[in-house]
């Protein structure tokens, strides 16, 4: 299998790189990457796409880019067409589900964006189908909040933990207590793009949503009595009062979020079903970020 990635270097794709073993024809654009084959040039240039991919290739694109994910698209979702590629996996977002009102959320839920990051990252998925229309097979992987060093989601709790007193935290903790934080390995989304960039489909086009959302320790009290123990920090005198999940949704919707249930729940069963094996266990992944933010942030 001729293997093509586009965005590489960035925080997912330089984790399915990895475990690759470098073995792809890969895209570079601002930053290095080491691979067996690389061609230089913009996700967003025809002529670069061309030379990137091939006849029966398999194509993972892990790219986004705010305000030009669209037109990118276009011209991935074309050369795709055009180079006559067997199959493109492309990492989207489980946030495309936005206000949806079902509790378990699965690859049947229908897509409800709200924001403009929402709205966005669905129209790609429509763009992507639309061009692949029986030329090349198509996978869209919906992750859920994806965690690990060098990203984003969790470090606002993690930091949190590092650095406020207990009083701060406190309050915090009773308004959002056992709230699903639908955190991801950064591991485990690797791993899926390259098992599905292989597995056997049962449609041309395919989606499958990436989540942990099983694990007991995948919400808010957990997570931060992991990271509580692992930093050190000094542990509250007594159990957070655990407001009622209403009052969270209210609060949830007064900030704007689509999603504003406390007790949404992501549901992975369809790409377990199909033969997935998570790579590692979740506290696995939460002692890899834990430790990677505690260099990051360590005291002088």
């Amino acid at each position: 299998m001729t293997l093509c990635m586009i965005g590489a270097s960035g925080f997912v794709g330089g984790r399915a790189l990895r475990r690759a073993g470098g073995n792809a024809r890969v895209l570079m654009h601002r930053r290095a990457v080491a691979a067996a084959s690389v061609v230089q040039g913009d996700a967003g240039d025809p002529g670069v796409l061309r030379r990137l991919m091939a006849a029966e290739a398999t194509v993972l694109s892990f790219a986004y880019e705010a305000g030009r994910a669209e037109p990118l698209a276009e011209a991935l979702g074309a050369a795709c067409a055009t180079r006559g590629v067997r199959r493109l996996v492309h990492v989207s977002t489980a946030s495309v589900y936005g206000a949806a009102t079902d509790r378990v959320v699965d690859e049947e839920t229908p897509c409800e964006p709200r924001s403009s990051y929402e709205r966005e990252k669905h129209a790609v998925e429509q763009i992507l189908e639309r061009h692949a229309g029986g030329r090349f097979e198509l996978v869209i992987l919906r992750p859920t909040a994806v965690f690990g060093p060098g990203g984003r989601n969790l470090e606002t709790l993690a930091l949190r933990v590092l650095r406020q007193p207990w009083p701060r935290r406190y309050l915090r903790a009773c308004l959002m207590g056992r709230r699903r934080l639908h955190a991801v390995d950064v591991e485990c989304v690797a791993a899926a793009a390259l098992f599905l960039a292989e597995a056997p489909l049962s449609a041309p086009v395919e989606r499958f949503v990436v989540s942990q959302d099983d694990e007991p320790g995948n919400d808010y009290a957990a997570v931060e009595a992991f990271f509580t123990e692992r930093f050190g920090a000094k542990p509250y005198p007594m159990p957070p009062l655990a407001l009622p999940a209403g009052m969270l949704a209210v609060a949830l919707r007064a900030a704007g979020r689509s999603n504003a249930d406390p007790h949404r729940r992501y549901s992975a069963a369809k790409l377990a079903h199909r033969g997935f094996a998570v790579p590692r266990p979740f506290a696995a992944g939460l002692e890899e970020y834990a430790k990677w933010i505690g260099q990051q942030h360590a005291h002088p």
